[in-house]
């Protein structure tokens, strides 16, 4: 598809931040460059947001790179420790020994 005919042209800054009032609702903007984004930050999103630039697109179907900006870090961290099953599996493992030490606990007095 011609990058004229696209509703976004590739390098398109999106600034996207969730609703404080409803977790479910992502809000955006687009902006045509980072500091004219970083420019129209509303004070009050604080340091609550994120920039994604558009690096592909063929109109309907979208690639957006997540740019070192606003929350990016704790984003980044919080998918990694999500998707990492030595966590995951080791905090309900380590659960299901504090519940049995309690209840052991509670036996011995």
């Amino acid at each position: 598809m011609a990058q004229e005919k696209l509703p976004y042209k590739i390098g398109t800054i999106k600034l996207t931040w969730i609703n404080p009032k409803n977790y479910k609702i992502l809000e955006s903007k687009m902006f045509n460059s980072v500091s004219e984004a970083l420019a129209n930050i509303p004070a009050s999103k604080g340091n609550n947001w994120l920039l994604f630039k558009l690096v592909e697109s063929d109109g309907m179907q979208f690639k957006w790179e997540l740019l070192p900006y606003g929350k990016h870090k704790g984003y980044v961290n919080g998918m990694k420790l999500r998707d990492n099953p030595i966590l995951k599996y080791g905090f309900i493992a380590l659960a299901l020994f504090g519940a049995y030490s309690v209840y052991k606990g509670m036996l011995v007095e």
